[in-house]
Formats: structure tokens, C-alpha cells, sequence
């Protein structure tokens, strides 16, 4: 499946990199799908980044932003809504989202006996395409650009690609 993707994306992907500088679909290596549900979070992808990773994103589907509202529904792109209450708060609300995260220590809450991993943590937009250059190192995960997800439905699915050196 990743194989057809890939000669697919060499029809479909503009020539353009993070950084400005220049790359063709040629350069493109299909390294994961996913589905992103609406009310999920941030989904683990299972890659490790560093600073500067170069990767190509395209995001399809759609979610509800409020289940059972249709004015509530998007695409990757979001609806044309910002504000403070999300991940990246200059781009639209609900769209396709990464996180790199880089986890600098783990510890139990005295009071509640949970896990707590503190983070650092690096947001950027993706929408329906994006290349992004990683803005730092660790795991990265993909979600949706709102904070309160629980009330979603739908889904996403996207396909990332790693740029070859």
C-alpha cells in the first residue's frame, strides 16, 4: 500500500521543503498511515525525531467539532476559527496537528497516584498538506489543533513521509 502511495504522491506532491529549499516527490519515503479519531487526543505515531527532520504530511477526512452539529464539521484544514485554547492558536480550530515530544522526566502525583511525564513540547500545524522541518527532538504525534476533544466525532487519516537525505 505505501509503495502505491508513493507513485502516486510523485503526481500529487508540489515541489517545496521546509527551509525553502527545494525537493521533488522522488525525494519523498512513505513511512507511516494513520487514523486520527476526532475525540482521540494526540495519537502516538511511533517516530522518534530530531531538530530539523524534514517530513511531508497530507491529511484527508473530516470530524465534528461538536458531535451531532453539522455546522461544527471540518476538514484537515479546520474551521476558520483561532484562539488562545489550542495547541497552535494562530491557525484553525480542529485542523490536523503535530507535537514533538521530548519527555524529561516521569514521576507519580502525591495525591492522585498517576503517572506524570513532564515534557517538552513543540506544536505546528499540518492541515490538509504540509512539509515541516521538525522543531525539535523526540516522539512525534498527530491530533487535532483543539484542546477539548471529547465532544468530536470523525475521524482523519494521514500519511506522512520522510524526506531522504
Amino acid at each position: 500500500m505505501l509503495v502505491a502511495l508513493l507513485a502516486l504522491t510523485s503526481l500529487l506532491v508540489p515541489e517545496f521543503a521546509p527551509g525553502g529549499a527545494t525537493r521533488r516527490a522522488q525525494d519523498l519515503q512513505p513511512v507511516k498511515e494513520l487514523v486520527i479519531p476526532g475525540d482521540a487526543g494526540w495519537v502516538d505515531t511511533g517516530i522518534n525525531v530530531d531538530e530539523g527532520d524534514e517530513f511531508f504530511f497530507r491529511g484527508e477526512g473530516e470530524i465534528s467539532l461538536q458531535k451531532g452539529n453539522p455546522e461544527a464539521a471540518c476538514g484537515p484544514d479546520g474551521a476558520d476559527i483561532q484562539g488562545l485554547q489550542q495547541p497552535v492558536p494562530d491557525r484553525n480550530l480542529g485542523g490536523l496537528a503535530g507535537k514533538v515530544g521530548w519527555v524529561l522526566a516521569v514521576r507519580t502525583d502525591e495525591k492522585t497516584g498517576e503517572e506524570v511525564r513532564d515534557e517538552l513540547v513543540r506544536y505546528f500545524f499540518i492541515g490538509r498538506e504540509q512539509a515541516v522541518a521538525m522543531p525539535g527532538r523526540g516522539r512525534l504525534y498527530v491530533g487535532v489543533n483543539e484542546n477539548v476533544v471529547k465532544d468530536n466525532d470523525g475521524e482523519f487519516r494521514v500519511t506522512i513521509f520522510r524526506y531522504a537525505p
